[in-house]
């Protein structure tokens, strides 16, 4: 058998023809306005699969990709031929029904199982044989097993059925066989066919085998099959018919309602001329390409979908206002707030006691402290005053992963389990920089005012003139009493108490009073310093929750909707 330019045969050099007159060729087809739509599709897939990017299962990831790919191949290599595939069992008389359809003897028919070993290819159209010599490399048949259908073969009379010129028909190994080699070359031709003819016989058509290896896989490709139940012959009438039936009855529950179900017989040629009416009506309807392509489509979009389907069937819905207040209100609590504003409150009165209170009332409590004894009862307003302020509370971690778990689920409980784990893994992220953020913010919040209140300074001069006066008072006193409280004293006259005296008594009592009123003065400053540095925790708590937990939750939300979406848009039957 000699090779072509090509390495394709001519079936047209096993026999000398006569001259035959110029007959009209039916032009290549053209795939139109579906290619446009199936390149939306195609589009709409490319951005699912990023959309769902490492939110798959591995099979699903995978299967969906290796459809994209195969799609664009089958496009950019001649969408205008039919790739036509007869698969069948070892014995199920496929390369007889192969020679029947081509009308010539080119597959080997033998008793020898099994007969055919490799992929034989033949093409109907010499002047498109380049652009299928594409497609068959994609498919795997080797070059020198390619054969040109060409115009005439047993004689001047026999047309070159211009009605199937866009065919490409392949006779493919057995997808029984004990080969490894011939079941892979099947697997990778009926991935690849735009048409696939599954050829069977009575003894074989309910072996499981190829039902679970291919038909349970085609549910979407129904358009692109036919299956073939051969032999017919070697059964009687009502015999066949009811292999037919049986037939059709395994095919509905695999799934495949809408396949036909042909009876042929390659001996008597039953049921061959309907086969090759329904091979002409599918190349004839110009979109054998693209319903293959499509059917791949559907099958990528249905598995997608499948994994993206909510687990209560409504549609997650994104973390509402509520759901955000529980959860600062629960990360505010992780952070000891109340006990921050506690110690705020403490440490600005104890402060303002410090400094503002009456000088006489610290000397008086820390003398009795002393006489008490116990240096951890001793009382020192002055030292504590300047000393080192408290450490805010610590962070409770256990608190914060809390939190951000009821957050996590309110959004990831409806959503498929990819989902869902991929808002965890969010919220593990988010509970580590979280309490890092909360920490760094909680060290650096000042327990105290950070400049000392102007009223303090005023209180303090003021009590060191009055404590001034009382000297004063108490030392011209002592004065006064030493020299007999003379009469030509130039002191104003304040009957039996002696005006120094009285000045002293005055500055104390006074002293005594303005401690008193700074008291309350202080319980409403601290109150005041309390709400402020409470809004500014709280603010910045709202801040970093938002930019590290809500924000990541509603566009990881935002992403499921629009994959889902897009996979709504995609599905067209399940």
């Amino acid at each position: 058998m000699g090779e072509g330019d090509m390495g394709i045969v001519d079936v047209e050099a096993r026999q000398e023809p006569e001259a035959a007159p110029d007959r009209p060729r039916a032009p290549m087809p053209a795939i139109g306005g579906g290619s446009r739509v199936l390149t939306g599709r195609l589009g709409r897939l490319e951005a699912l699969l990023k959309e769902t990017d490492q939110r798959l299962s591995d099979f699903t990831a995978q299967e969906a990709d290796r459809i994209l790919r195969r799609v664009h191949e089958r496009i950019a290599l001649s969408p205008d031929h039919v790739v036509t595939a007869i698969a069948g069992a070892t014995g199920s008389g496929k390369s007889s029904l192969f020679n029947a359809l081509i009308r010539f003897e080119l597959a080997p028919v033998g008793a020898v199982r099994p007969t055919t070993t490799t992929g034989l290819a033949c093409i109907w159209d010499p002047e498109h044989a380049e652009a299928a010599a594409a497609l068959l490399d994609r498919i795997g048949v080797a070059t020198n097993n390619r054969m040109l259908r060409g115009s005439l073969l047993d004689g001047a009379s026999r047309s070159a059925e211009p009605e199937l010129t866009p065919l490409v028909l392949i006779d493919l190994p057995d997808h029984d066989s004990a080969v490894r080699a011939h079941r892979d070359d099947t697997d990778k031709a009926t991935a690849a066919a735009d048409l696939l003819l599954f050829v069977t016989d009575p003894q074989k058509y309910a072996d499981a085998s190829w039902h679970e290896r291919y038909l349970r896989h085609l549910s979407h490709h129904q358009e692109t099959l036919v299956v073939v139940l051969n032999k017919s012959d070697e059964l009687s009438a009502n015999d066949a018919r009811a292999c037919a039936e049986d037939l059709g009855r395994i095919l509905t529950e695999s799934g495949l309602t809408d396949v036909p179900i042909l009876l042929t017989s390659t001996r008597t040629g039953e049921g061959l001329q309907q086969l090759r009416e329904l091979i002409v009506t599918r190349v004839r309807r110009k979109q054998a390409a693209l319903l293959r392509s499509e059917a791949d489509v559907d099958r990528a979009a249905t598995l997608i979908a499948a994994e993206l389907a909510p687990r209560d069937g409504r549609a997650p819905e994104s973390l509402s206002p509520q759901a955000k207040s529980a959860a600062l209100l629960a990360i505010g609590d992780s952070t000891s707030m109340q006990a921050l504003s506690d110690l705020i409150d403490a440490t600005y009165r104890r402060r303002a006691a410090a400094v503002t209170g009456w000088p006489v009332r610290h000397a008086v409590m820390t003398l009795i402290s002393r006489l008490r004894g116990g240096e951890a009862a001793r009382y020192t307003p002055w030292a504590g005053a300047v000393a080192g302020e408290p450490a805010p509370p610590p962070i409770q971690h256990g608190d914060v992963e809390h939190a951000v778990a009821d957050a996590v689920d309110r959004v990831a409980e409806s959503m498929p389990a990819p989902w869902a784990k991929e808002m965890r893994r969010i919220g593990d992220r988010c509970v580590r920089s979280l309490s890092e953020t909360l920490d760094a913010t909680l060290s650096g919040t000042e327990v105290g005012p950070r400049l000392v209140p102007r009223w303090w300074t005023t209180v303090q001069v003021l009590h060191w003139m009055l404590m001034t006066a009382a000297l004063v008072g108490v030392g011209g006193a002592i004065a006064y009493a030493a020299s007999g409280g003379g009469g030509d004293s130039s002191l104003p006259d304040t009957g039996p108490v002696p005006f120094p005296l009285l000045v002293a008594v005055v500055a104390l009592v006074a002293g005594a009073l303005v401690d008193l009123a700074c008291r309350p003065a202080a319980r409403r400053a601290a109150a005041r310093l309390r709400v402020k540095v409470a809004e500014r925790m709280t603010e910045r708590v709202r801040g970093a929750a938002e930019q590290l937990l809500f924000t990541p939750l509603v566009a990881e939300h935002e992403r499921y909707v629009r994959a889902w979406i897009l996979t709504q848009g995609l599905v067209r039957k399940t």
